[in-house]
C-alpha cells in the first residue's frame, strides 16, 4: 500500500486532517465521506497514517453531486436533504422566472385555447364549405359528422394520454 501512496504527487496527498481542512469540513464528515466510499489510498492504523489523493477525494465527491440522477435526496442525512430540496426549489423558480420551465396551469390553458380554436374552425368547416363553393347540404352534413367523428376520437386520445377533464363534444 504504501508503494501506491508515494507514486501519488506530493501536493496531492494528504492526511485526515489535512483533506478535512482542504474541503473545509469537519473530520466527522470526513469519516462520513469514507463509509459513504470516499476514495483512500492507504487506511491509517496505529504507526500509519491516513492518506488521502485530493484529486480523487474531489473527482468522488463532485462527480457523485453533479451526475443527472444519481442523487436520492431521501438516502442524504436531513440537513443535507434539507439543502438539496432548498436547492431545487430555487432552481425551479429561476427556471420557471427565465421561462425555461412553464407552469402546468399556463401550459394547459393554451392547449385548451388552441384546442377551442381548432375545434371552431373545424366545425364551422361545412357551413364555410356548402356557402362557399357549393356543396350540397348532404355532404356537408356528412362532413359534419367526420368532423365530430374525429374530434370525439382525439379527446379520447388526448384523455388516455394525461388524465384531464376534457370539454365534451356535441352534435350541435
Amino acid at each position: 500500500m504504501a508503494d501506491v501512496a508515494e507514486t501519488i504527487p506530493e501536493c496531492r496527498r494528504a492526511n485526515k486532517a489535512e483533506t478535512a481542512w482542504f474541503f473545509d469540513i469537519t473530520l466527522p464528515t470526513l469519516e462520513k465521506w469514507i463509509r459513504e466510499g470516499c476514495p483512500v489510498v492507504q487506511r491509517g492504523s496505529r504507526g500509519v497514517a491516513w492518506v488521502l489523493d485530493l484529486r480523487q477525494v474531489a473527482e468522488w465527491r463532485y462527480s457523485a453531486k453533479t451526475a443527472e440522477g444519481d442523487i436520492d435526496p431521501e438516502t442524504l442525512p436531513p440537513g443535507e436533504r434539507k439543502q438539496w430540496y432548498d436547492g431545487e426549489k430555487m432552481r425551479r423558480e429561476l427556471q420557471v422566472r427565465d421561462r425555461e420551465l412553464i407552469p402546468a396551469s399556463e401550459v394547459e390553458a393554451s392547449v385548451a385555447t388552441a384546442f377551442s380554436a381548432i375545434a371552431q374552425s373545424l366545425l364551422a368547416m361545412p357551413d364555410n364549405l356548402e356557402r362557399r363553393v357549393g356543396l350540397d347540404p348532404a355532404s356537408a352534413e356528412a362532413a359534419e359528422a367526420v368532423i365530430h367523428e374525429t374530434m370525439n376520437d382525439l379527446v379520447e386520445r388526448l384523455g388516455a394520454l394525461a388524465p384531464v377533464e376534457a370539454p365534451e363534444v356535441t352534435d350541435g
